[in-house]
């Protein structure tokens, strides 16, 4: 996509510390994905831009990185900036010192702004580089501090339970703040607790109902977008991924199963259904990264908001006096480009099927990564064991086979491009997602062979990623602050360690006062960690076996 700016893009490798040392220039980095509406606008804006784009070549070693290819450097580069800043988001900027360490950063800022900064932030290397360089390296000093106790399951349960009772949103569901996120892993992780107080199952449910019925969800096409920037559930940013989708039907299959919930159930299979229609491709065998919020015209939400006339022109005279009178028409638009479909109470099958968009007039990212694809297998399996339907058990089956195959290689990709040709190495998250997903397939679907696979895979990720000083989430970490950590926190993905863990609960005990201290300050950052708690519980002895490393 940057193919053509005139900014001189650097790929992530470590050529880009070496041209840094050499002209002693600061290394910017410049973090987004295809599906983001703001990286968009950044592009066409500023590195487009004849007179940015030469602000940037003169000062500085520019770097174009893909998050979703470089998942760790992302989130470090996303904790650096919410630590100095208090914020962060993409399009995400950290200026690094020619060494790797970060000492700035910023995220989406319009043209003149963004030139003023980069300005600035030039003026501060030129004027100070010594004192920038040895203030940036000394926070990036990382000590592991070990506590004075490990942590327990109960322990973790009830600072859980603490923590949630002074952020749970009990009006709307989710958690309080101006942004609605899905929070998959802390959903997921509270589902599959059997002990719940009524006040969190009942904070649970509202969640569910909020977000299946109102605007997080995309109600012609099936499928829910990232998020909302209001607290209400009303108004999407309109990029759909991979792995909410894949979360989330797993999800609403295990509520549907808790509560003997309908809708919840029909949640959950139109979701995967949406998956399905929209992002699997047969070709590759693997299912693409997400759709992007904007349309063909470079419009956000082009693609699912409609105005009158638009509703006028594909509605039947009675469809469109129902939406007239449900949607309140004769009305201001909430949106620039038109309404935003929900279910009517009549006539709802001839709205829907008259308003969806073509699949081909809806921007998909033709990447497709091994971890989120092993998201949606272990949603293929959760809905084999709640539908006992065979046809997710063969999707499940062919999935699974793929994958395997695939972390089988020398070396393992990260993803497959539109060619079905590698894309970057696996990482850690990419194995702990595939092993999670094929033991809940090797349980359902008993085989020998699989089995086998299994065991050497979770040995092959402890030996590439793992010692006695914990957890590495790259083959190629280079920055010297992507040091092994003890435990990862979630972010709209489950934790790998919390999940390699589970799968190897024999390292918890090797492990758990390095990051003991986390879990009880900051509880729902770390929500995975209760079932991987709970698998140490159940299997003290471990699952796979643990890595002699």
């Amino acid at each position: 996509m940057h193919a053509q700016d005139p900014v001189h893009w650097q790929d992530w490798s470590g050529k880009v510390l070496q041209l840094a040392q050499r002209h002693q220039k600061p290394i910017l980095i410049s973090s987004g994905y295809f599906a983001c509406h703001w990286c968009h606008v950044m592009q066409h804006e500023n590195y487009q831009d004849s007179e940015a784009a030469r602000l940037m070549n003169r000062l500085f070693i520019n770097v174009k990185l893909d998050r979703e290819l470089h998942p760790d450097l992302d989130d470090y580069l996303i904790d650096f900036s919410r630590d100095v800043s208090g914020k962060a988001g993409w399009p995400q900027h950290v200026l690094l010192t020619p060494q790797g360490y970060p000492f700035a950063a910023f995220g989406y800022l319009e043209n003149q702004t963004y030139k003023q900064r980069l300005r600035q932030i030039g003026q501060l290397w030129s004027d100070r580089k010594q004192t920038l360089q040895k203030l940036a390296k000394t926070e990036s000093v990382n000590t592991r501090v070990r506590s004075q106790s490990d942590v327990s399951q109960s322990e973790m349960q009830t600072r859980l339970k603490q923590q949630l009772a002074g952020v749970m949103d009990d009006f709307s569901g989710g958690l309080k703040g101006t942004l609605k996120f899905p929070m998959a892993p802390l959903l997921l992780s509270l589902l599959q607790n059997e002990r719940l107080s009524e006040n969190q199952q009942a904070w649970l449910q509202l969640t569910l109902d909020q977000m299946q019925s109102q605007h997080l969800i995309d109600h012609v096409h099936g499928g829910f977008y990232r998020y909302t920037v209001d607290p209400e559930w009303q108004v999407p940013h309109f990029e759909k991924m991979a792995y909410d989708n894949a979360l989330l039907a797993q999800i609403y299959f295990l509520a549907a199963e808790r509560w003997q919930n309908p809708l919840y159930l029909e949640t959950a299979i139109t979701t995967l259904d949406y998956l399905h229609h929209q992002l699997w491709e047969p070709k590759i065998g693997l299912f693409k990264s997400s759709q992007s919020a904007l349309d063909l015209q470079g419009r956000e939400g082009g693609a699912y908001l409609f105005t009158r006339s638009q509703l006028k022109q594909r509605l039947s005279k009675a469809a469109y006096a129902q939406v007239e009178q449900e949607w309140k028409l004769k009305q201001t638009p909430p949106y620039a480009l038109g309404w935003h479909p929900r279910p009517t109470q009549n006539l709802w099958p001839e709205i829907q099927s008259a308003l969806r968009t073509p699949k081909k007039d809806i921007p998909s990212d033709h990447k497709y990564i091994l971890s989120w694809n092993a998201l949606i297998l272990s949603a293929y399996v959760t809905t084999y064991e709640q539908a006992s339907n065979t046809k997710y058990l063969q999707m499940a089956e062919s999935l699974g086979a793929r994958l395997q195959t695939l972390l089988s290689q020398t070396p393992p990709p990260r993803a497959l491009d539109q060619n079905g040709q590698s894309i970057g190495q696996a990482t850690l998250e990419d194995y702990a997602y595939t092993l999670q997903a094929l033991k809940a397939l090797q349980k359902v679907a008993p085989n020998g062979q699989r089995q086998a696979a299994i065991k050497q895979l979770n040995q092959l990720a402890l030996d590439t990623f793992y010692n006695a000083n914990g957890w590495r989430t790259n083959v190629h970490s280079l920055l010297p602050g992507l040091s092994r950590k003890p435990a990862l926190a979630d972010t709209a993905i489950p934790s790998a360690t919390a999940i390699m863990s589970c799968l190897n609960p024999a390292l918890l005990n090797e492990q758990n006062r390095f990051f003991a201290d986390s879990l009880r300050q900051d509880p729902i950052r770390f929500a995975s960690y209760l079932s991987a708690l709970e698998c140490k519980d159940a299997a003290p002895t471990g699952f796979l076996g643990k890595s002699q490393n």
